[in-house]
């Protein structure tokens, strides 16, 4: 075969599997189609995995329902309207985190939970914060999955209105776990509250026939900022070197059930599809923020990218940061801000929420921007200058 003819003949099998790469790259389409705010998305659907925005208990109207069980079921009702967008409902979610301004009210979302929920409920992660925006008492965001024949609950049914976890494809989404042990009690140290907390963890894991080595993501949360330098110190017994998940630490108002510590998973069932980006982000604020933690960790086509956080300055200065700490990350990972899918954004002070807002859309000029969840998770003071931290969900996608 001639030079040229060689040459024409290896760039039609170049092309043709360039095309070929294009073609199986995962579909990202934006539920509704026409975008209705530069802040965020109401739902985005990437591959068979459906993001949904954080939804308060707002009637369609305007005003709020006047008891707090009927606040959860008009706050599930906005987040239906969401997935009907995409022909799903509310046997696809998967994955679902409440947000409560009063753990007091813990059993009557239980309640609404088992009404809405009565077969293979999602897996769910429940906390007690601050404060939410626009005078809501619950805030929930969800994900959910488009193929109801790949959703399986792992482990034997119990009488909870959540799964301890749910495998959805390569994807399997754990519940929050506290420090428990099986018989409800609770260890009588925070190291071994956190090492209770981990095996928690791991039994979910086992379940579904995976370890610790499989978990891609994990939220942190903990009642006492001031522990954080021992949490990073036993976790560090459960994750290998150089090979930890990405990572949120979240300081809340209260856990459910006494519990001092929670850690909510998302793994993947294909660890040959597990990729650390070990490169990019800044990094204010004190060490133990940052401890413990991959920059971000590929599944597949999905980018879990670590809490960054604002450090010093004014609340635009700190947004900056934390935009520009992303962007690092995701250059880093061959993605731009444009590949963000999902945003969750936690304030120091929610009277910042306007001034976020204002800032916010600056970032997503070159896309629309992803679904977001934002809140104000602890209302005393933590010893740092952090007015925001934000975590990002990114995916290597082709517009549909």
């Amino acid at each position: 075969m001639r030079n040229g003819t060689f040459k024409v003949f290896l760039l039609t099998i170049l092309t043709g599997c360039m095309a070929a790469s294009a073609c199986a790259q995962t579909v990202k389409t934006f539920y509704p189609a026409e975008a209705r705010s530069k802040l965020y998305s109401s739902g985005i659907m990437v591959g068979k995995t459906f993001f949904v925005a954080g939804a308060g208990s707002a009637l369609p109207g305007g005003g709020q329902p006047e008891t707090f069980p009927d606040q959860v079921r008009q706050c599930l009702a906005n987040i239906r309207r969401t997935l009907n967008m995409a022909g799903l409902d509310y046997e696809h979610v998967v994955k679902a985190w409440v947000m409560l301004d009063d753990l007091n009210n813990y059993q009557a979302m239980n309640d609404v939970f088992r009404e809405i929920f009565p077969n293979v409920p999602p897996a769910r992660t429940t906390l007690g914060i601050n404060t939410i925006p626009q005078g809501n008492h619950i805030e929930i965001t969800v994900i959910a999955h488009a193929d109801i024949s790949e959703k399986k609950a792992v482990g034997a049914p119990e009488s909870l209105p959540y799964s301890r976890g749910i495998l959805a494809g390569n994807t399997l989404y754990i519940s929050g776990r506290g420090d428990q042990r099986p018989d409800g009690s609770h260890p009588a140290t925070f190291e071994e509250q956190v090492r209770q907390c981990l095996k928690n963890v791991g039994a979910v894991l086992s379940e579904a026939g995976l370890d610790h080595r499989h978990v891609v993501w994990t939220n942190v949360y903990l009642d006492d900022y001031k522990k954080l330098k021992a949490f990073n110190k036993i976790y560090r017994e459960f994750f290998k070197k150089g090979q930890e998940p990405a990572r949120a630490n979240v300081t809340i108002n209260a856990i459910p059930n006494g519990s001092h510590v929670e850690v909510t998973c998302i793994a993947t069932t294909d660890l040959a599809s597990r990729k650390v980006v070990k490169k990019g982000g800044k990094k204010p604020g004190p060490k133990e923020l940052y401890d413990a933690a991959s920059p971000a960790v590929w599944a597949g086509d999905m980018l879990y990218v670590s809490a960054q956080y604002g450090g010093k300055g004014s609340l635009e200065e700190q947004t900056d940061r934390v935009m520009k700490s992303h962007a690092d990350i995701l250059k880093n990972a061959g993605l731009g801000m444009q590949d963000i899918v999902s945003a969750n954004v936690f304030l120091r002070d929610i009277n910042d929420y306007g001034s976020l807002n204002q800032v916010y859309p600056n970032y997503f000029t070159e896309g629309r921007p992803g679904v977001r969840t934002c809140f104000m998770p602890f209302g005393g003071n933590e010893p740092n200058d952090t007015l925001v931290r934000a975590y990002f969900f990114a995916a290597r996608t082709r517009s549909e």
